[in-house]
């Protein structure tokens, strides 16, 4: 008996804790802030600079070579990289070859 009293108590517990995560004053006030937050967030722009290659380039060696601005990750700069030189993705780079390196700029934010 006193082990289905606490597995009572326990699941009701349970229950209150997951309807206020989930439907309660919790997310409500974490999305105001969001709203605000997002406001004043640093906007990016990207700019694509062509490069002839080198015999031995590789892409991390361009991506080193030509650094950005603002500090994005290095699979962000990857993907952006292969989607501005999609033909790279199943061959190397030949020497003497224009590809398009991606460069990000900040954009002035008035907040």
């Amino acid at each position: 008996m006193r082990f289905l009293l606490f597995t009572v108590v326990f699941f009701l517990i349970a229950a209150v804790i997951k309807i206020d995560l989930t439907e309660g004053t919790v997310p409500l006030a974490a999305f105001d802030t969001a709203q605000e937050i997002q406001a004043c967030e640093q906007q990016i722009s990207i700019k694509a600079l062509s490069v002839a290659t080198n015999a031995g380039d590789t892409v991390q060696g361009l991506l080193a070579a030509y650094p950005s601005e603002v500090e994005v990750s290095y699979p962000e700069r990857m993907a952006q990289f292969y989607e501005l030189n999609p033909h790279l993705q199943k061959q190397s780079m030949v020497p003497g070859e224009l590809i398009k390196i991606p460069i990000y700029d900040k954009i002035k934010n008035e907040c």
